[in-house]
């Protein structure tokens, strides 16, 4: 609950909402870049949508011309990043704890998602948006193959549109049931639909079950695509070897790959992200294949795939790719191998959650740092709470002891979309019990 203090910065802040000229100063935090900048005490100093400055100092450089915020005691982080995420499940939230993959698959889209209207996709962006948000997490990349119609994608893209998150909302064709079979060539009137100035919403291909065919489809017409891969993908090394895998590809998963597939993963520039949680908790893998992917000096981004067995959380997603990485590199080095990648340290984990995101997402011009004209889309994490209030060094407090209880304020773009602990603009009550009943219909007609 923000205090009156906070109200009332808020209330300044939202009567300028959409003034490209209103300035916001976040003062005195220990600020974390992931940038040549590195890390320091000062501030950041937030004009209409973008950073205009960040350094020590600041507040003697506004002269009374902005809203100052102080956040001493603070760390300021860039808006975390989810590679993949499948929004369209929101309100199926919880649903299978203890889920292999076969058991997610025919609950999801042998049962559930065949259900679907355009409504319940709207109620699930909305849902997914809005815990993304509040965990700190300002832009998704949003795999929503459950696209039944063109009617389904466009209330989904809408129902971003107005959470307020960035979104790269990447249409794929339902897996089961009757379908309008519109993928992939809507994607081309969605693109030219929802394609916006502000950049909050890119669009994409979603491909499920990647085929030559959808990836030709993809460079024909300069479409972005985020595909799943791994070892359960017949013939991956021919999809990943085929000349056709470039900059502007997002790869999901990819364990048990073969050298082959990873020295073309590196050599076409395509991004990858793995998922620290889900494979070992659906059985995709014992583990994620973080030791292949640093061999190849390929930078990683981190996802949290679904909601379906656990919350959308990407401070633990962080936890596990560094304690999981650690594990792998330690158990490779005992066992006398001589080119083990090195322990991960808790800023290679940040790396991930943000750099990594940002490449994934094809945004890193945009977001991913905290530097001078890129996107304000940043987080201030409170250590006054008890996990972190006696701190030592700040990317190990965010990393390793921080979580969404820390999360104070969220801007993407700019605007703010938590404050003082709370979501901003949205009546969670309302949505929650639209949630509730879109799940009852879902499982009553499936």
């Amino acid at each position: 609950m923000p205090t009156s203090r906070q109200q009332e910065q808020l209330d300044k802040i939202n009567a300028t909402t959409g003034d490209n000229n209103r300035r916001i100063l976040l003062s005195g935090a220990h600020v974390i870049t992931m940038d040549a900048q590195g890390e320091f005490v000062g501030d950041v100093l937030i004009a209409g949508d973008r950073i205009e400055a960040l350094g020590p100092g600041l507040a003697a450089r506004v002269d009374g011309n902005a809203i100052v915020v102080d956040v001493a005691g603070s760390v300021v982080i860039p808006g975390l990043v989810d590679s993949h995420i499948h929004a369209w499940q929101g309100q199926l939230r919880g649903m299978a704890p203890d889920a292999t993959f076969a058991d997610y698959m025919a609950l999801t889209h042998g049962k559930v998602g065949k259900a679907y209207r355009p409504q319940d996709m709207a109620i699930a962006e909305r849902l997914t948006a809005a815990q993304a948000l509040n965990a700190g997490t300002t832009t998704i990349v949003d795999n929503s193959h459950n696209s039944r119609s063109a009617e389904h994608s466009d209330a989904a893209i809408e129902a971003l549109r107005g959470s307020g998150i960035r979104a790269v909302y990447a249409a794929g064709p339902a897996q089961e049931g009757d379908h309008q079979h519109q993928l992939p060539a809507d994607v081309l009137r969605l693109r030219d639909t929802y394609s916006c100035a502000d950049g909050l919403i890119t669009i994409r291909l979603m491909d499920s079950w990647p085929t030559l065919e959808s990836w030709a489809f993809a460079a024909e017409h300069d479409i972005d695509v985020s595909s799943e891969i791994g070892g359960w993908i017949t013939d991956s090394e021919a999809l990943l070897t085929s000349g056709l895998l470039r900059p502007g590809h997002t790869l999901n998963h990819c364990s048990g790959l073969s050298d082959k597939s990873w020295a073309a993963i590196a050599d076409s520039g395509a991004a990858v992200n793995v998922v620290p949680r889900s494979d070992s908790n659906l059985g995709l893998g014992a583990f994620i294949p973080i030791l292949a992917v640093n061999r190849r000096g390929v930078q990683e981004g981190i996802s949290s795939d679904n909601e379906m067995c656990y919350a959308h959380d990407l401070f633990t997603e962080m936890r596990v790719l560094q304690t999981v990485q650690r594990g792998l590199s330690f158990g490779e080095m005992y066992s006398g191998a001589a080119d083990s990648p090195a322990p991960y340290e808790a800023l290679d984990a940040l790396r991930a959650a943000t750099v990594g995101g940002a490449l994934n997402a094809a945004l890193s011009d945009q977001i991913g740092t905290l530097a001078a004209g890129k996107k304000a889309d940043l987080v201030v994490l409170s250590l006054d709470r008890v996990n972190t209030r006696i701190s030592g060094s700040a990317v190990g407090s965010v990393v390793n002891f921080a979580g969404i209880a820390n999360v104070d304020a969220v801007f993407v773009n700019g605007a703010v979309a938590k404050w003082g602990g709370d979501l901003v603009g949205l009546d969670y009550e309302s949505l929650a019990r639209a949630g509730e009943a879109s799940k009852e219909y879902l499982l009553a007609n499936s």
